[in-house]
């Protein structure tokens, strides 16, 4: 007899119906879970049930399975060839491993972003980050979007978007700027299937049936505008050092502000929402703080510029409204 034959012997056959009465609990009101079937599902004290409501009449109870440890492969870059490492990393994805963390330096940087953006074409599924804080690069393999959400793409955007504003005010010329494009283009693609497969999640209009699906529409635009930041910023690179540094005190603030929007993405309420509104006003009134050198083309390239970041951040305060108000009316 197996190990798991016995294991299953041990719990208690479940009922096909048990009943139970409903309690009051401080403003709550609660019932008692049947002992067999918190043994079936191993459920402990301050273990937690997803709860899935069918009509006003009938909710399903489920139980959340109990999390299999991750598997993790580190690799050093100094160490392993390149050539090891393209087979490290297929075996790696043959063998389900979660995640693989490649330890790079300086010269070596910008070879593994090409042995990473090369297995792109060999394995479906592959994603990467850089953690710059730990000078590795952070592999794991998408099976399916599930294994990712919407908000940690946007937060990859947002860090990329950061560093290239801190690279243009620093004067820092990036080598692997291609990178920084493929990064780009790979995680707009990954949300806009996250988007995509994920339709059924978004609620609709109660009562306007034929409308877009709300929700849908304005993780749609957040993604398609951060996407367009970058592209701007980029842009920024052909602008003298000296221009820049005009505007750098209020250019840092741009992605700092972007960052919130997104930690906040998923806890939207009247206090964040008000914070973000006043930080918008004191960024638009630093722009127009800021001497104007009109016979310059450059100054006015840059302004334009800054002025499309904070008309953009206007669509971001509508989404947030209309989530705000999605919340407080029970469609979220």
């Amino acid at each position: 007899m197996t190990e798991d034959k016995k294991e299953s012997d041990k719990k208690p056959k479940l009922k096909n119906k048990y009943v139970r009465s409903v309690i009051k609990l401080g403003n709550s009101k609660a019932i008692t879970f049947p002992q067999d079937w918190t043994i079936n599902a191993d459920l402990e004290e301050k273990s937690e049930v997803s709860l899935y409501p069918l009509d006003d009449k009938t909710i399903i109870i489920r139980a959340f399975d109990k999390e299999k440890t991750k598997t993790i492969f580190r690799i050093d870059a100094n160490v392993w060839s390149m050539n090891l490492m393209k087979q490290a990393i297929i075996s790696a994805f043959k063998l389900n491993i979660d995640e693989i963390y490649i330890k790079y330096d300086d010269k070596n940087q910008e070879e593994v972003n090409k042995l990473l953006i090369e297995l792109r074409s060999e394995i479906i599924g592959i994603d990467f980050k850089n953690i710059n804080e730990s000078n590795e690069f952070l592999i794991n393999f998408l099976l399916d979007t599930s294994k990712t959400a919407l908000p940690d793409v946007l937060s990859d955007l947002s860090s990329v978007f950061t560093t290239v504003i801190n690279n243009i005010i620093e004067g820092n010329t990036r080598k692997d700027n291609q990178f920084i494009l493929d990064e780009i283009d790979r995680k707009y693609s990954l949300g806009r299937r996250i988007l995509i497969t994920g339709l059924s999640d978004y609620p609709i209009s109660a009562g306007y049936k034929n409308f877009p699906i709300i929700r849908y529409l304005g993780d749609r635009v957040i993604l398609l505008y951060i996407k367009d930041f970058i592209n701007e910023a980029l842009i920024l690179q052909l602008i003298s050092n000296t221009v820049i540094q005009n505007y750098s005190e209020l250019l840092v603030r741009i992605p700092s502000l972007l960052s919130e929007i997104i930690k906040n993405y998923n806890n939207i309420n009247l206090d964040s929402i008000s914070e973000f509104q006043e930080y918008l006003f004191k960024l638009r009134g630093m722009l127009k703080d800021i001497e104007l050198d009109e016979s310059n083309i450059e100054e006015q390239q840059i302004r334009n510029t800054i002025r499309y970041f904070l008309n953009s951040f206007d669509n971001f305060f509508d989404i947030g409204i209309t989530r705000l108000i999605e919340a407080e009316i029970g469609m979220s």
